[in-house]
């Protein structure tokens, strides 16, 4: 006889892990078929693990923040330093693109959660202005300013260089790897006070819990995968461009969560991929008003459906449940046979 508890842990973490590695690794066979083109698929997956963090800051502890680009971009030139003057291999360009992160996520971190509301969400687009022009002006000899950071090798693993289907093989297993320990963090103690914390944090705090460490933590879990995320994006396309940094960076990622279902994980994936496949696809069949179209959508979504695609889901569920309930329904006729 089986565990009820090994079954509700398959039911909520092996399963859907399971399904997401299943759709992510086929995406190079049946992403064609949609109109999708190489290397798309690729980038999607970079900013499934970039919406992951920023849905485990949000969604969680309902901590809006307007300045996640500050985590992808920097990471992003952290990466491309360390191929152009260290070494092409990209493990050491990981490694110190995540520890540069960390530490910056630490410092704005413990500036800033101690903020609630709109005074966080200004805050951190404000951090994320100030590296923006820090990387355009005084930084500029490094970042190459206007122009990006050029000119970097070919990043290789073990010394075989990283293309195609190796590239899109690294970045689904990074993919795949953050979507389990999210829904481990989810379902952890650890997540269960970020989720105290989006509920009532000073009921929390009267209980003896240390709120603002568990913020803290929140705070730099969200911005390392923001910083894998923009580390993969330079080892993908070996070029960092400026507005990894810019505050539409961290619009995107704020619309890709919403759209898809804050809070639920899944909801902000399925957003990442209909954002990129809008914008890279859906948007040559529309033409030049394709993000007026995107803003419509945008609108109607948030008026309609506030949950995002995950209420989307939820509403067609209920509404094939209800349908079914009438088709099994006994009609008066059988009620009579029957009695």
């Amino acid at each position: 006889m089986s565990d009820p508890g090994d079954t509700n842990a398959l039911r909520g973490e092996v399963l859907p892990v399971a399904i997401f590695a299943a759709i992510a690794l086929t995406m190079p066979l049946w992403f064609p078929w949609i109109g999708g083109y190489s290397g798309l698929d690729t980038k999607i997956l970079i900013f499934v693990i970039f919406v992951l963090g920023f849905d485990l800051l949000l969604g969680f502890t309902g901590y809006l923040s307007f300045g996640h680009a500050a985590f992808f971009g920097t990471s992003a030139y952290t990466t491309g330093l360390t191929l152009l003057h260290f070494s092409a291999e990209i493990i050491p360009a990981m490694l110190m693109s995540v520890l540069v992160t960390f530490v910056l996520a630490l410092l704005i971190g413990l500036l800033l959660t101690k903020r609630t509301g709109i005074y966080f969400a200004i805050l951190t687009l404000a951090f994320a202005s100030m590296l923006y022009r820090a990387a355009l002006s005084i930084f500029s000899d490094w970042t190459g300013g206007d122009n990006g950071l050029t000119g970097l090798p070919t990043p290789v693993l073990f010394g075989q260089p990283l293309h195609d289907t190796p590239m899109f093989l690294l970045v689904a297993a990074f993919a795949i790897l953050g979507f389990w320990i999210a829904l481990r963090i989810a379902r952890s103690p650890f997540g269960l006070m970020l989720r105290a914390i989006k509920s009532n944090q000073e009921r929390l705090a009267y209980t003896g819990v240390d709120v603002s460490l568990y913020k803290l933590w929140g705070f730099i879990v969200s911005g390392l995968y923001g910083g894998v995320a923009g580390s993969l994006m330079v080892i993908y396309e070996p070029y960092v461009a400026t507005h990894f940094l810019h505050w539409t960076m961290s619009g995107e990622v704020v619309i890709m969560a919403v759209i898809g279902g804050v809070g639920t994980l899944i909801g902000p994936m399925i957003g990442a991929g209909f954002m990129m496949y809008f914008e890279n696809v859906a948007s040559a069949w529309i033409g030049e008003q394709w993000l007026l179209v995107l803003g419509l959508l945008f609108v109607l979504i948030m008026m309609y459906m506030p949950g995002g695609f995950m209420e989307g889901g939820r509403r067609l569920r209920a509404w094939f449940r209800h349908r079914r309930g009438i088709a099994d329904a006994p009609t008066p006729e059988e009620n009579d046979t029957h009695g």
